[in-house]
């Protein structure tokens, strides 16, 4: 479900609206932000050198670089202009990205009475929103911490103008999986067999080049990929690669015509 909140603010802020209509004709932008969102949670989960696939798994100090990592990939995605005293520059007015994992933001005193884009997303539950609000005084806590953050009051988060809301994150393939699955996936010391179990847990649904490489944990993951391509053809399992043009007609053929990028796909072979 996406599209702005109903809720006004007492006055008309213009440059409010002004940021809100670039965002709505912007193409694609749920699923840009999802797939910002997902890049930037990857990137710092940083499975295909740890091995972990969830941001519980990172360190402390890792898990305060979400909201930068998060900022600096939706900025990119977005084609937005850097801002010359906040994160991004839209339309002329200057807008901070403020991101939390559960609704959270803190507002640095820089920012107070800005414009924010503020974003929310959970890996475990797979669901982000994304609006903006001006962090003026009324809509903050009167508290603050050491840095002289505040946050959105409740009254203020009411506030917000919600440009996508609880929309559907790319998956964490991993993540999704059962304890059981994601065990004997993980479990195998041969990066070759984890990457067997990885094609045999994850059928007719696209796997990231990104998880195949968390998976193997090896310098040439993509190669042990192509082995057992041809090692389960013969047991029946037909494995495609968005890579090659050959494989993405098939995957079309059999009914997954949105196959594309370096994704991998798993399936029997029979129509869907």
């Amino acid at each position: 479900m996406s599209g702005l909140s109903d809720l006004k603010p007492d006055a008309q802020d213009l440059a409010l609206d002004e940021v809100a209509d670039f965002f709505r004709q912007k193409p694609g932008l749920q699923h840009l932000v999802a797939k910002s969102l997902r890049k930037a949670f990857d990137e710092v989960i940083d499975g295909p050198r740890t091995g972990r696939f969830r941001i519980e798994q990172l360190e402390k100090t890792e898990k305060t670089y979400i909201g930068t990592k998060v900022e600096i990939v939706i900025r990119s995605e977005l084609e937005l202009e850097r801002g010359r005293v906040l994160d991004n520059l839209i339309c002329g007015h200057e807008v901070d990205t403020k991101f939390s994992l559960k609704g959270a933001w803190m507002i640095p005193r820089e920012a107070v009475g800005q414009l924010c884009l503020v974003i929310k997303a959970s890996d475990n539950s797979g669901i982000f929103s994304v609006g903006l609000i001006r962090a003026e005084q009324a809509v903050l806590t009167t508290g603050a911490n050491q840095d002289g953050k505040k946050s959105l009051s409740a009254a203020g988060k009411q506030r917000i103008h919600w440009l996508i809301a609880r929309a559907n994150m790319q998956a964490n393939v991993l993540l999704a999986l059962t304890d059981e699955n994601r065990n004997r996936i993980l479990s195998p010391s041969s990066g070759m067999q984890r990457v067997r179990e990885l094609f045999l847990a994850v059928n007719d649904r696209f796997i990231p080049r990104e998880v195949v490489a968390q998976v193997a944990q090896q310098k040439d993951p993509m190669r042990r990929a192509r082995q057992m391509k041809a090692k389960l053809l013969e047991e029946g399992l037909v494995v495609l690669c968005a890579t090659y043009e050959a494989d993405r007609v098939r995957a079309a053929e059999l009914g997954f015509p949105e196959f594309d990028g370096d994704d991998w796909l798993v399936t029997s072979g029979k129509l869907r």
